[in-house]
Formats: structure tokens, sequence, C-alpha cells
């Protein structure tokens, strides 16, 4: 079974930025991952080498998600279309199979989700996901909520990354989020966050709300190791332990 990804903010940024983002597609490919996570914040500044991190990508088969720190609707409740083109046309560049943005500020009444299907429309083979960032508004179970359920109302097709550690940064409850959510989950971003509000690696042993929301979802869902891997090198081992513990569950339940 492979399912998880690999984000390259999981490592040092400075050696992501200093290398380039193409540097770490061996290790990642090697470690035994089913997909890398390229991020947008982590490029350069002026040209973006989209088309060397899709060669070295390619070279290893990867399946690819292009996430970008920007928010699908703007602060005055209307679609960001602008910042969405760029973000889509980078995306065919790199070759991505998934495009990761936050939230933003949808409100039910003054933001037209048809606006959004019809953009997505023109969009051919890349799936838009929408991810619970650590804003208030973002972050809100509620108005995500209430996003996915207009878009299903409207056939438009875009599904969730369901931040595990995101919650605790923008005050939710986690079960309420997974009670609510869950239906348009279709990648699950695990970290672990302590009461201070800090990110730290996943530990097999122990209680841990990512644990107990990986268990909600189905084994084979795509999971990304979103948290600092140090020394990179541990990669594999972390890769192995969300595989194990995936398998085990898939035999639970035969």
């Amino acid at each position: 079974m492979k399912n998880v990804i690999v984000p390259l903010n999981a490592f040092d940024s400075n050696d992501v930025t200093t290398n380039g983002q193409a540097s770490f597609v061996k290790l990642i490919a090697e470690s035994g991952a089913y997909g890398i996570e390229i991020r947008r914040e982590l490029l350069p500044a002026v040209v973006l080498p989209l088309g060397k991190i899709k060669r070295e990508i390619d070279r290893y088969g990867l399946f690819t998600v292009y996430s970008a720190p920007i928010e699908c609707w703007k602060e005055d409740y209307q679609l960001n279309e602008d910042q969405l083109s760029n973000i889509f046309q980078e995306a065919v560049i790199l070759g991505a199979h998934w495009v990761k943005v936050s939230l933003g500020h949808f409100q039910q009444d003054k933001s037209n989700i048809a606006e959004l299907g019809r953009f997505l429309a023109k969009q051919k083979g890349l799936q838009l996901l929408v991810e619970n960032d650590q804003t208030p508004h973002g972050g809100n179970v509620q108005h995500l909520q209430a996003f996915f359920e207009s878009a299903v109302d409207q056939n438009v097709p875009v599904k969730m990354t369901f931040d595990t550690g995101n919650w605790y940064y923008s005050k939710q409850d986690v079960e309420e989020a997974v009670q609510k959510l869950a239906p348009y989950v279709s990648y699950l971003h695990l970290k672990q966050v302590t009461e201070t509000l800090e990110t730290v690696p996943i530990e097999r042993e122990g209680e841990h709300s990512w644990k107990q929301v990986m268990s909600s979802f189905p084994a084979d869902i795509v999971k990304a190791l979103e948290f600092p891997i140090v020394p990179k090198e541990k990669t594999k081992d972390y890769i192995q332990m969300i595989t194990d513990m995936s398998r085990e569950r898939e035999a639970l339940v035969r």
C-alpha cells in the first residue's frame, strides 16, 4: 500500500530554499512515498523552476500535489479568481494532480459558489482541495461545512484536505470537525500539536489526536507527513510507520 505523500515544508526551510525542491525528489521517492507536495511559498520569488521539478518528479513517477498559500475566497467574500488562475497555470506546468489552497472568507449568502464551479470546469485534470488552515475564518468548522455543502448542492467538484493539527491553532473541536466534514475529505495532513501549539513529529506510542482522526477514515486514504522530519533521512521510517498502521487497520476490517 503506497498512499503517503511528503510535503517539502517537512524539511529544514533553509535546506529546501537553498538547494531547491527538486533536490528532495530522489530522497522522497527512495523513502517509499506515493507522492510529493510542492510548496509554493518555498519556491524562488522570481523565476519558478517548475519544469525542472516536474522532470525530476517524472523520473521517479511520483503523484504530485501543489500547495499554495492563497485563499479561495477574498475578504469581500468573492472568488479569488486571479490568484487561483495563476496557481492552476503553475500546477499544469508542474504536472500536478491536485491543487491545495485555504478556504478564505467564504460566506454562504455572499459568496457565489457557481463561480467556482465555472472556474473549475476549465481546469481539466486538476482536482481542487480546500484545507482547514490556522486562521479563525479558514479553520472554522461551520464555515467549511457551509462551503462544502454549497459545493455539493451546486455539483462543484471540490474536495477537502483535513489537517489534523490546524484545528488546535484555530481553536476548534477536532471530533466535531471529523463528524461534520468527513464526507468531503480525500487527503489527510498528519501532524502532532502540543499544548503550547508547537507542531512536533508524530509518535506511534500513546494516545494522540492524529491517530484517532486517521482511524476515522478509510485505511487507504492519502496521507501527508506535515511535521518536522529531522534528519531528513528519517523520512522512510515515518512512511513505513504510517504504511504499517494502515495495513494493520485493513487487516482488522477483512
